[in-house]
């Protein structure tokens, strides 16, 4: 049977970051996440220093996944690996939407 699609947002925080570098480090590393996965044209990415924390939001358009189950494993191993990389003491909140059920 083939995967699905299936339309998902994308609603992450890091927060817990020690000082702006380490903020702006995160927000390279996300960015890169994003595009690594294919759907930095469908994600903002925020980066602040005050206090220092990055987000990232693909509101108000969604993500369209084929697979989510799996792609959405991947990508949170993804996210923790790469955030913790730069930033060991950082906290990631990281949920997902699913417009259509709205």
């Amino acid at each position: 049977m083939a995967a699905m699609s299936v339309n998902i947002h994308l609603y992450l925080d890091v927060d817990g970051l020690e000082s702006p570098d380490e903020a702006d480090r995160v927000g390279t590393a996300v960015n890169l996440l994003m595009e690594d996965h294919g759907i930095e044209s469908w994600t903002a990415v925020g980066v602040f220093h005050e206090p220092p924390c990055v987000t990232a939001r693909s509101e108000p358009a969604a993500i369209i996944v084929r697979g989510f189950a799996e792609w959405s494993e991947r990508f949170e191993r993804d996210v923790e690996r790469s955030v913790h990389a730069v930033a060991p003491r950082a906290r990631i909140g990281l949920e997902w939407g699913c417009p259509d059920l709205a």
